[in-house]
């Protein structure tokens, strides 16, 4: 009994403080958390390799890094910032993971105004210049889709590709 009380005097005097310090611990000893990643040349090498990989031809690439292809020319005036547009899509990670598609949704398309921010940074930039018609594949680096955070199945740090077609710009 009196080992008892000692054994229990010990540990509420020596082992609660050490469960409660312990996590600050073990931080201490970790690696510095700051991520030094150039994610726009990691983006670049993904892309390029992706597009050689993939026997894929005709893409553009922006000054911002991301890559356009038109894969069926469309009709009409080309997009402009501030029009809606129409489209149907289906997006991808680089592995063949579709995330989303409109096909899922009985190909009822989705309309937003380009160039104000009610998409992806990917997608104000991409459907600029496509004409009503158009199906076009777009190679998205991650700063450009949803950057450092992750998004339902899209993993953070992702390139995506969307595979669109530009229905209607008004």
């Amino acid at each position: 009994m009196l080992f008892s009380s000692f054994c229990s005097a010990v540990s509420r005097r020596f082992l609660a403080p050490l469960l409660i310090m312990l996590p600050l611990l073990l931080a201490g000893c970790q690696s510095d958390p700051t991520d030094n990643t150039d994610y726009a040349t990691r983006d670049e090498q993904l892309i390029t390799d992706y597009i050689k990989a993939n026997n894929l031809t005709g893409f553009e690439r922006r000054a911002s890094g991301l890559y356009v292809a038109v894969t069926q020319p469309g009709t009409g005036n080309p997009a402009v910032a501030g029009q809606q547009l129409t489209t149907l899509y289906t997006g991808l990670t680089l592995d063949g993971r579709i995330f989303d598609s409109t096909a899922s949704r009985n190909n009822d398309p989705l309309t937003f105004t380009v160039g104000r921010g009610q998409v992806i940074q990917g997608w104000d930039e991409g459907f600029i210049g496509l004409r009503p018609g158009s199906k076009a594949i777009l190679l998205i680096p991650s700063d450009l889709a949803y950057g450092a955070r992750a998004t339902g199945p899209i993993p953070a740090r992702s390139v995506l590709r969307f595979d669109v077609e530009l229905l209607r710009a008004q």
